[in-house]
């Protein structure tokens, strides 16, 4: 069962549009392939902070992707899509100017940190990496 909430304004990673937002991101705005993950690891400019590494680097598409790294190291199944379904729902409270290639590889730490935490953690480590973003017209759910 997916659950979603009305964007007015703007959907995702700059995607203009009036319909309702997904919890998660579309497959379209996700790094898959390992090949994607290789490139934006190697040409990528990096932030780190105590939860997580952010690489980030520029594509020539209209919308933004989003690829995830997390390691058993961090904890068993249920707490990683946790912290999955955390990051993919931070990156879609966000716009971005521009199309941008991110590749966050998470630390064992982020699994003690709240959401809140997860997001503002995001929300910095995009904005150290000088990438302009616009938070969208929603508040964060505790």
């Amino acid at each position: 069962m997916r659950f979603s909430r009305v964007v007015e304004v703007r959907v995702g990673l700059g995607w203009p549009s009036r319909r309702s937002l997904p919890v998660s991101l579309p497959i379209t705005q996700r790094i898959r392939r390992p090949a994607e993950f290789r490139r934006v690891l190697a040409r990528g400019n990096r932030v780190s902070t105590t939860h997580m590494n952010v690489v980030a680097t520029s594509n020539n598409l209209c919308c933004s992707r989003i690829g995830l790294s997390i390691s058993k190291r961090v904890g068993p199944a249920v707490r990683r899509n946790l912290i999955k379904r955390r990051i993919h729902s931070a990156f879609a409270n966000i716009c971005t100017s521009g199309g941008w290639d991110f590749v966050v590889i998470v630390k064992p730490l982020s699994s003690t940190v709240s959401y809140t935490e997860l997001y503002a953690t995001v929300h910095s480590s995009v904005a150290r990496l000088g990438i302009e973003i616009t938070p969208l017209n929603q508040e964060v759910v505790a």
